[in-house]
């Protein structure tokens, strides 16, 4: 069967992938909050605290308990602090740390040796364009902050993986257009937003092999 580990699953944007990914034929191992009471045969739900390392862990452990392989881990899940730096706290980094990169690191690295024993698998991250360009950075410091870790992370375990069959990616894109953002921004050009359908496409090709690149900027 091909397995998929998906975190973030019920977000705007994760409702997008999960659809993609269903009609693609991959069974989808969600990490949630509270499981869903909804029965389907191509979803397994599991209730996992992503920022704890230890359940994490056991998220990964419980996956490979029923199936014998996971193709790719794909992790969505995170959140937004805005802010420039004169007004971060470390209570706003600590946050942004602990949504944008301790859910994706914790799950990835208990993924990785899964993928080294079995000698492939693909990660998949979520980063932000805005967030690579300092000049815009400034704006959202601890939100920009967590995400360039994120994007260095993908970037040293390709560094780190490269010859054990394993192959990181991170997609960069601008605003994103779901409904929520744009009750937010109602006067904005939603056309140079980033489209939700276009990032899940764009994640069904990489796990299927069809796109290659390790930076995928919108």
């Amino acid at each position: 069967m091909n397995n998929i580990l998906m975190t973030g699953g019920t977000g705007n944007l994760g409702k997008t992938v999960v659809e993609t990914l269903l009609t693609a034929g991959y069974h989808l191992h969600l990490s949630v909050r509270e499981v869903s009471s909804e029965i389907t045969e191509s979803i397994s739900y599991y209730k996992t605290d992503l920022t704890s390392q230890q359940d994490s862990e056991t998220l990964v452990r419980s996956i490979l308990d029923k199936e014998n392989n996971i193709l790719a881990g794909v992790f969505l899940a995170g959140g937004f602090v805005p802010g420039g730096l004169e007004k971060t706290k470390w209570d706003d980094i600590s946050k942004m740390v602990s949504l944008n990169f301790a859910t994706a690191f914790n799950t990835a690295q208990s993924l990785l040796a899964h993928f080294r024993e079995k000698g492939s698998g693909k990660l998949i991250f979520i980063g932000a364009k805005a967030a690579m360009n300092n000049s815009s950075a400034i704006g959202n410091f601890a939100y920009s902050l967590s995400k360039q870790m994120l994007f260095n992370f993908s970037t040293l375990v390709n560094e780190s993986e490269n010859k054990s069959g394993i192959t990181s990616h991170i997609l960069l894109p601008g605003t994103l257009d779901t409904t929520l953002n744009r009750e937010y921004m109602p006067d904005a050009d939603f056309s140079k937003w980033t489209s939700t359908t276009a990032m899940a496409n764009t994640i069904s090709d990489i796990i299927n092999g069809q796109e290659k690149r390790s930076v995928i900027s919108f």
